[in-house]
């Protein structure tokens, strides 16, 4: 991505173009999209400076520009292989340029971060040794309130859910699930906040 995930290189230009990384060079010597350097001598382009070389060419904006700083996402989950497959998603099309993600297996080390950082969204498994999903959207609650929550089981049985509305949480995603509805949920999640009763989807 770029320097302090403000800056792109003309690979990361061309492909939220969807142009080849010769033309975004020509672009910058030509002068039509301004550019800084690296101590290597390569282009980086600020999130600003693209954003007025798209509007000054009436082309669309996409949306990771109109934000001026990525959501922090954090997934906790004990099972590895399932935190592997949300890394992959979120490595896709322009999710990296969305979303800051951040993966535990371990939910103490997971309540401490969020506690500090206060992410936009977590991601929680409900089922898990140590402290359940229960347990730490409840700590969520109290040390990052604003904080929506999405719950990924396999358990979304009608007891779970009564428990888990008192925590305004946004959603449930079952598993197995399809990431692109889980993207949804998300989107929806950080447009709409807590609710009193989640949606079970997937």
């Amino acid at each position: 991505m770029g320097i302090l995930n403000e800056s792109y290189s003309s690979v990361d230009l061309a492909k939220i173009l969807g142009v080849h990384r010769v033309t975004v060079t020509n672009w910058i010597k030509k002068g039509a999209i301004r550019a800084g350097k690296t101590p290597g001598g390569r282009y980086r382009v600020t999130k600003k400076d693209l954003r007025v070389f798209l509007k000054e060419r009436n082309m669309p904006v996409p949306a990771f520009l109109q934000k001026e700083r990525k959501d922090l996402v954090v997934a906790v989950d004990d099972d590895k292989s399932i935190l592997g497959l949300i890394k992959g998603f979120f490595s896709r099309d322009d999710l990296p340029y969305l979303y800051q993600l951040e993966v535990f297996d371990d939910p103490l080390d997971a309540a401490l971060f969020i506690g500090d950082s206060k992410p936009e969204l977590v991601l929680l498994d409900l089922l898990m040794p140590q402290i359940n999903g229960f347990e730490l959207a409840g700590k969520i609650r109290k040390t990052s309130p604003e904080t929506r929550i999405i719950i990924i089981t396999g358990h979304a049985t009608e007891e779970n859910l009564a428990r888990l509305a008192q925590y305004g949480v946004s959603a449930v995603v079952t598993k197995p699930f399809d990431f692109m509805v889980l993207k949804d949920a998300m989107e929806d999640s950080l447009r709409k906040g807590q609710t009193q009763e989640a949606e079970v989807v997937g």
